[in-house]
C-alpha cells in the first residue's frame, strides 16, 4: 500500500473516531447586553458541549434574538435639492436672483445634527443701467403706436417692445418677449410674440405650398 494513501486514511479515521463525543448540552450562559445603544439591535447567549467527563468540548450552540433599547436613535438632518432659480427682481439696475433649499431629507429628530450650511443663496443678475426717465413727461403723447411702460411714467414706440434692448426705465419693454438661448453663445435672442408669429405662419405657410 501507498504510505502517503494510508496516512490519509489513518487520519480520516481520527478525524471521525473523534468527532462522535458522547455527552450533553450545558446550561445557557447569560444574555449578552444589547448591541446597539439606541434602536433595534440583538443579543445572544450561548451554551457549550459538554464530555461525558464534564470537560468541554469545541461544540458551541449560540442563539441570537432583537432587542429594542428603548432609545430612538438620533436622526440627522440633510438638505433637499435646491428650488429653481426666481426671475430677477428687476429688468435693470442691479437685481437679484435667489433660490432655496430645506432641512427635510430628512429632518433632524432625536437630537440629530441640524443640516449645515446656508438655505438661501442669491446671485446678483441685470446690472444694466436702467435708462432714464424722459422730463416733464405726459401720457397724452402715448398713442396706438407706442408702448406704455409699465411704471407708466413713459411711454416709446411699439416697434422698440422686445427689440432687444431696454427702452423703458423699468425694463418692462423686455419683459414678455420669448427668450430663446443661442447655441453659440450665453446671449438671448429675443424674439416678440408677434415676429413669432408671423415666422410660424411663414413656415406654414410655405410647407403648404410644397404639398399642394
Amino acid at each position: 500500500m501507498n504510505v502517503s494513501r494510508l496516512l490519509l486514511i489513518l487520519v480520516t479515521l481520527y478525524e471521525v473516531s473523534d468527532a462522535v463525543v458522547f455527552g450533553g448540552w450545558g446550561e445557557w450562559g447569560e444574555w449578552s447586553d444589547c448591541s446597539v445603544t439606541c434602536g433595534y439591535g440583538t443579543i445572544k447567549r450561548s451554551k457549550v458541549w459538554l464530555k461525558e467527563d464534564g470537560t468541554v468540548f469545541n461544540y458551541t450552540y449560540i442563539s441570537i434574538v432583537e432587542c429594542w433599547t428603548k432609545v430612538p436613535c438620533p436622526i440627522h438632518g440633510s438638505w433637499s435639492v435646491w428650488t429653481a432659480w426666481t426671475p430677477c427682481t428687476v429688468m435693470c439696475g442691479n437685481g437679484t436672483r435667489t433660490r432655496t433649499r430645506l432641512c427635510n431629507s430628512p429632518e433632524p429628530m432625536n437630537f440629530g445634527k441640524p443640516c449645515e450650511g446656508e438655505t438661501l443663496e442669491e446671485l446678483s443678475c441685470n446690472e444694466l443701467t436702467c435708462p432714464d426717465l424722459p422730463l416733464n413727461f405726459n401720457m397724452d403723447v402715448c398713442n396706438d403706436t407706442t408702448f406704455v411702460c409699465h411704471n407708466e411714467l413713459q411711454c416709446v414706440e411699439k416697434f422698440l417692445h422686445c427689440d432687444g434692448e431696454l427702452d423703458c426705465h423699468d425694463g418692462s419693454d423686455e419683459k414678455e418677449c420669448y427668450r430663446y438661448l443661442s447655441m453659440n453663445s450665453n446671449d438671448c435672442v429675443y424674439i416678440s410674440s408677434q415676429s413669432l408669429m408671423l415666422t410660424l405662419f411663414g413656415l406654414l405657410f410655405t410647407r403648404t405650398l410644397q404639398y399642394s
